[in-house]
């Protein structure tokens, strides 16, 4: 921890990434869902804020990243990871796989 506010703090993967936490907290955005007809993961570029992320990527470079950003922060808490997910057909999908509320 690195300061006594922080446990109020929203961090982000550049300021997470390395760190171990006991607990994370992740919200999964409206940039990512779920096609239920086509069983895939899907990518809304258009509601993807980080420009320097997305100003070269191709449609699939971008899900790539995103995806990746995703699995780093869902990987840093040690005692568990909670997770808020947006998109609701999202939210189902991974409901198969991780244990709800």
């Amino acid at each position: 921890m690195h300061s006594k506010e922080a446990i109020d703090e929203v961090g982000c993967i550049h300021s997470t990434q390395g760190y171990d936490l006991n607990y994370a907290f992740i919200i999964l955005g409206n940039e990512i869902g779920y096609d239920s007809d086509k069983k895939s993961i899907i990518v809304r570029a258009q509601n993807y804020y980080d420009q320097y992320g997305k100003s070269t990527a191709s449609d699939e470079e971008l899900k790539e990243y995103i995806q990746h950003i995703y699995y780093v922060l869902m990987t840093r808490g040690i005692r568990g990871t909670y997770l808020y997910v947006c998109d609701s057909e999202l939210r189902k999908y991974i409901s198969q796989y991780v244990d709800t509320l």
